[in-house]
C-alpha cells in the first residue's frame, strides 16, 4: 500500500559466548533449590566431578544439573582446582 509504515528490521543481538556461559553459571546456581539436600552425593564425589570427570559418576554430574547447593559446592572445587594448577604453573618459573 503506498504510503504504509513497515517496521525497520532488528538485529537480533547475539550475546557473547563468555556472557552466555555467565548466564548459564547463575541459572544452575540459584534456580534449582534444595533446602534439605534431598538426593546428594557425598562431598568426595563432587570433589572427583572436578579434579577427575572421567572417573566420576554420571549421576553425580546429573544431579549437579539439578540441585543449586551441589553445583555450588562443585563450582567450588572446580575453582579451587584451578587456582591451584594456577599457582602450580606460576611456580614452575
Amino acid at each position: 500500500m503506498p504510503g504504509a509504515r513497515t517496521k525497520p528490521k532488528t538485529r537480533k543481538k547475539t550475546l557473547p559466548a563468555e556472557k552466555i556461559l555467565e548466564l548459564g553459571r547463575r541459572h544452575f546456581a540459584r534456580d534449582f533449590p534444595n533446602p534439605k539436600r534431598q538426593g546428594c552425593p557425598a562431598a568426595n564425589e563432587l570433589k572427583l566431578l572436578a579434579d577427575n570427570p572421567r572417573k566420576a559418576k554420571e549421576s553425580v554430574l546429573n544431579h549437579i544439573s539439578t540441585c543449586s547447593p551441589c553445583y555450588r559446592d562443585y563450582s567450588g572445587f572446580l575453582k579451587a582446582k584451578k587456582r591451584k594448577a594456577r599457582a602450580k604453573s606460576d611456580g614452575d618459573d
